[in-house]
């Protein structure tokens, strides 16, 4: 059975049921969310994706048979927290890596559903870009990104809060789970920049400026982050790679359809955090360390996407007004078919999550 296509089912019939009103959304998220642990969490993870010297189930084995000291001297003050985690979880609560993975499974999708409820438009088409965008699949394989980055949907609603010293706090401690999470420090003041008509042509500047001064900012975020597995070679690559593309298309898109106003903080805010994820992408051709910093600020495109065809909020478009309900009730179909889409075809055919088996298979 596929059960990555019966998961979009369910969530797309639940939705159907459930889908509308906030009370109504609060149950969708609830009940959707519960469909994504059951793949997320319960997966076998003994099944697959630990067949290498470096998988998570041989750190996690590492981490049971180290003392304390060792666990430290193993970290070298990088990514402490999640050693330090890890040894705890096999010292007070179990050494079975399948409820270790639960566990974790559970807080990512916790944060998640917080961030879609209390931000999303339309949580729909915030969890089919999740699936489509293939963070959801991503959170298979990457422990310490991914509690990074749900730390870091925590940290993003400390900014709408007005509480720099929590954000701060949150996003120093994602740092101790996965270091380059570090990226998102400056969120909190990024969130208060102006956009304006004027967005594209800063956004097209800092990219020509990026582009001229690449090896130099290559050089910088490599010593950055710097590990015995990372190599960078600066010759024959692409500057604007597919994904960098599609985000550049993202922007346009949001900068015609809904143009960003002054009182409009939340998605003035989201809009800057493309810009950026832009930036950090534009070096993805010379190492995929970079995607990691791009994503930390386009997570929250799961978000900014239905903002930009929100036909309930007050918007200002450079379009005529019948033409912007045809695209606003055909844009979302086409971007939600085509992540469905993408996540089934991944899904299936990487070999690394594909066949799937729940843990008491």
């Amino acid at each position: 059975m596929n059960y990555y296509a019966l998961l979009v089912g369910m969530v797309l019939v639940t939705a159907l049921m459930m889908h509308g009103t906030r009370e109504k959304n609060l149950k969708y998220v609830i009940v959707a969310c519960l469909l994504l642990y059951a793949v997320y969490g319960l997966r076998n993870t003994y099944y697959i994706g630990n067949d290498t010297t470096t998988s998570y189930l041989v750190n996690f084995n590492r981490m049971m048979n180290r003392d304390w000291d060792g666990v430290l001297d193993y970290a070298q003050g990088r990514n402490t927290l999640f050693y330090l985690m890890t040894k705890a979880f096999t010292v007070y609560i179990s050494t079975d890596y399948q409820l270790y993975i639960s566990v974790i499974s559970a807080f990512v999708t916790l944060c998640f559903g917080v961030l879609v409820y209390k931000y999303s438009p339309n949580p729909l088409q915030s969890i089919l870009y999740h699936f489509g965008l293939l963070y959801f699949t991503f959170h298979f394989s990457a422990l310490k990104q991914s509690i990074a980055m749900a730390l870091l949907m925590l940290a993003f609603d400390q900014i709408f809060e007005k509480k720099p010293i929590k954000f701060i706090l949150i996003v120093l401690i994602a740092g101790q789970f996965h270091f380059p999470s570090l990226v998102f420090l400056p969120a909190y003041w990024v969130a208060k920049i102006q956009t304006g008509r004027a967005y594209l042509f800063l956004l097209a500047g800092l990219l020509v400026v990026t582009y001229i001064f690449r090896n130099q900012i290559i050089n910088l975020m490599y010593n950055f982050y710097r590990d015995e597995d990372t190599n960078i070679d600066l010759s024959n690559v692409t500057f604007l790679r597919t994904k960098a593309l599609i985000m550049v298309v993202i922007v346009t898109a949001a900068v015609i359809f809904r143009v960003p106003t002054t009182g409009d903080t939340i998605y003035n805010a989201l809009l800057c955090y493309m810009g950026f994820a832009i930036v950090f992408q534009t070096f993805c051709g010379y190492n995929n360390i970079f995607e990691r910093l791009a994503d930390y600020y386009f997570q929250f495109s799961i978000v900014f996407i239905p903002m930009v065809f929100d036909q309930n909020s007050e918007r200002r478009s450079l379009l005529g007004w019948r033409f912007l309900q045809a695209v606003d009730t055909v844009a979302p179909i086409l971007f939600c078919g085509f992540g469905i889409y993408r996540f089934l075809d991944v899904a299936t055919n990487d070999r690394t999550i594909s066949p799937f088996r729940f843990f008491f298979q």
